[in-house]
């Protein structure tokens, strides 16, 4: 009876259908919430990238010109001291950091992890949005098929109004029955246009999710490979949570900031070398030609405060350790209240199930007794009215139901990637902290696509 039911209210084809796959790649690829996040990831990948130029050669083109006087006799001759000439020198100069206490190497392990967070931080929006897609999808179709249940309640209002009239005529009623089917039927239209505005809402949501307004008709496909136990659920929703990997980014940060505040307690040294030609330099007369090439060296052995500043870094790691427990637990609740749902959800599916038979039995004996004159037509339109609102609960508890399935996908970190699309189609992978160990220049042959 389940899965018959689930057919009525979720199943609907036509030759225009939009499947549900489809809505949701619309939302997740071509929302602007999703497009700026993936700016980021792009943003955050060039960042990091613009830290070659830590790990190359910088080039150095100077120059001057102007008057110099210089009133040295000890060192210039009687002919070139004192006078007042005009100056101009023009070098270039190279530099090459050897060593530097491997602070160059943790920017890059850090604007790695920043890099790898932030495609974490887009991989759960991803999953967010499809979420969103997906609710956006079946309140569409549960108001749909509500409009119809009201349509076919206020038909009915309106077969039993016609079959009252002519009682009525006949004498076989009273006038006031006439009265009351006439109210009961008012109230069926005002539920009507109640319903009509709640799709209107829900196409109105839809068109901001996905893109674009629903059209034609709309299938929930059935979701196989659910998790058989809140255990599983729960161990699978931490390992591949997005939340709980970029909260790890985040631990990662702090020990690459220690590691870059802590690179002044090591020596830096430095290749320089550079040419430089010059006209009446120093107070002397003529020109001449200066080359240079050597080591600079520079160590700051000691310099206070470095104590509380390492007690800081320990304490911010923990700080990030702490929230990443915190983020755990928030991601094992998300799971038990999916699973919960999901429970409870298909169980309401079961007992309205149930009620639904009992109720369409009722309003079928009713009808025949008070075709018989047995019952009243009050009985009769009480009767119609449960079993209404019992159908009204039937299709919101099933569309509750598809939901809950697709919302334990979403606990795993596992919705997008069922639909069978790339989350939000990032063409980068969060694999920027591995590639970048043991070789950090090796990470600046990644190759960033334009984003479209």
């Amino acid at each position: 009876m389940v899965g018959a039911v689930m057919a009525l209210v979720l199943g609907a084809g036509g030759a225009l259908a939009e499947p549900l796959a489809d809505a949701v790649r619309a939302a997740v690829t071509q929302n602007p919430a999703q497009r700026a996040a993936n700016a980021d990831v792009q943003a955050s990948a060039f960042e990091l990238l613009a830290l070659q130029g830590e790990f190359l050669p910088t080039l150095s083109l100077f120059g001057d010109a102007g008057a110099n006087y210089v009133n040295a006799p000890g060192r210039l001759s009687a002919a070139n001291n004192g006078q007042t000439r005009l100056t101009a020198e023009v070098g270039i100069a190279a530099e090459y950091t050897i060593f530097d206490g491997y602070r160059r190497a943790n920017l890059v392990y850090r604007g790695a992890a920043q890099v790898d967070g932030a495609i974490f931080r887009l991989l759960d929006a991803s999953e967010t949005m499809a979420l969103n897609a997906v609710e956006a999808y079946i309140d569409v179709m549960r108001h749909r098929h509500l409009r119809s249940v009201m349509a076919q309640n206020l038909a009915r209002h309106h077969a039993i109004g016609r079959q009252v009239k002519d009682l009525v005529a006949g004498g076989r009623l009273p006038a006031a029955d006439g009265f009351t089917i006439d109210e009961r039927t008012l109230a069926a239209r005002l539920a009507l246009l109640d319903v009509e505005r709640a799709l209107a809402d829900a196409e109105a949501r839809y068109e901001a999710v996905i893109g674009h307004a629903p059209h034609g008709g709309m299938a929930v496909p059935h979701v196989a490979g659910l998790p058989n136990s809140l255990q599983v659920l729960t161990v699978k929703a931490v390992e591949n949570s997005f939340q709980v990997r970029y909260a790890n980014t985040l631990v990662r940060q702090t020990y690459y900031e220690q590691g870059i505040g802590e690179a002044d307690l090591l020596p830096e040294v430095k290749l320089r070398a550079g040419v430089t030609y010059g006209t009446n330099q120093g107070g002397n007369s003529g020109s001449e030609t200066d080359a240079f090439v050597g080591l600079q060296f520079r160590w700051e052995f000691f310099t206070g405060g470095r104590q509380p500043r390492r007690a800081a870094y320990t304490q911010r790691t923990r700080e990030a350790m702490a929230e990443r427990d915190e983020v755990v637990r928030d991601v094992q609740e998300l799971a038990a209240r999916a699973w919960n749902g999901y429970h409870t959800n298909l169980s309401r599916v079961q007992l309205i199930d149930r009620q639904l038979h009992a109720s369409r039995e009722i309003v079928e004996q009713y009808k025949d007794q008070f075709e018989a004159g047995t019952r009243s037509l009050l009985d009769l339109l009480s009767a119609e009215r449960s079993y209404y609102n019992v159908r009204f609960q039937d299709v919101s508890a099933e569309a509750s139901l598809a939901f809950s399935r697709y919302k334990l996908l979403a606990a795993q970190s596992r919705l997008a990637s069922h639909f069978g699309i790339q989350p939000a189609e990032i063409p980068l992978d969060p694999t920027f902290q591995d590639r970048a160990k043991g070789n950090p220049a090796a990470i600046f042959r990644t190759d960033l696509p334009a984003l479209e």
